[in-house]
């Protein structure tokens, strides 16, 4: 059997099912933590991702690029998304002065 060529979407994207296979809320984590540092560096600040997930080390600087205070540790939610043991854990070994939670 040939393909139909009188088509009613001639320029239309297919079936995008197979194409975009992650979850939405998945890509929303992504795009939340690309905000995150993007933001951090229009601030001119020091952002440096850790690991896979969502925690990042940010060193702030002045307009010259020198160092203010210590780096922090900022783990990047998004939604109403709940924190789990571990992170609980590394909140109170480290304090509230380095670690910070930022949701979008």
């Amino acid at each position: 059997m040939s393909k139909n060529l009188h088509d009613k979407r001639l320029y239309g994207f297919g079936n995008t099912n197979r194409r975009f296979t992650k979850p939405s809320r998945k890509t929303a984590g992504d795009i939340a933590r690309d905000r995150f540092a993007f933001e951090q560096s229009m601030n001119g600040n020091d952002c440096v991702k850790i690991r896979k997930g969502g925690d990042f080390v940010v060193q702030e600087r002045d307009f010259f690029g020198n160092e203010i205070g210590k780096p922090k540790i900022y783990q990047v939610k998004t939604g109403n998304t709940k924190i789990t043991e571990t992170e609980e854990k590394r909140k109170r070994q480290l304090g509230r002065d380095k670690y910070k939670i930022v949701r979008y």
